[in-house]
């Protein structure tokens, strides 16, 4: 998984190759700390923050836990502005979040903007 050293007779470096890091995970993901409003008919309105985002979702962190599985509209606060999107909780460590985007092309274009 990771390069071999060409001077050291083959010893691995410990840098994965960026083909490898894909099959490790099906996306990139990339830091981006902002704040995120989460609106959800259970909950209301909530500020949070993201960690990281990829084009199939985002981590973020939030003052209480959700359920998985739960849709959620997020309202990311961006340097291009504000921008609506739904996602889906798929995991949750404590108060970190993983959400899922429901409409994966606009998250598409969110990361080719802001990454």
């Amino acid at each position: 998984m990771s390069r071999t050293n060409r001077e050291g007779g083959g010893r691995p470096t410990g840098i994965p190759k960026l083909s490898d890091l894909r099959e490790a995970r099906r996306d990139l993901k990339f830091k981006l700390y902002i704040d995120v409003k989460m609106r959800s008919r259970s909950t209301g309105s909530v500020l949070g923050k993201s960690l990281e985002m990829s084009e199939r979702g985002l981590s973020a962190t939030l003052p209480f836990e959700l359920p998985i599985g739960k849709v959620v509209a997020l309202n990311l606060m961006l340097r291009i502005g504000n921008v609506n999107v739904h996602a889906t909780v798929r995991d949750r460590n404590a108060f970190r979040h993983g959400l899922q985007f429901l409409e994966p092309k606009p998250a598409l274009r969110l990361i080719q903007e802001n990454c």
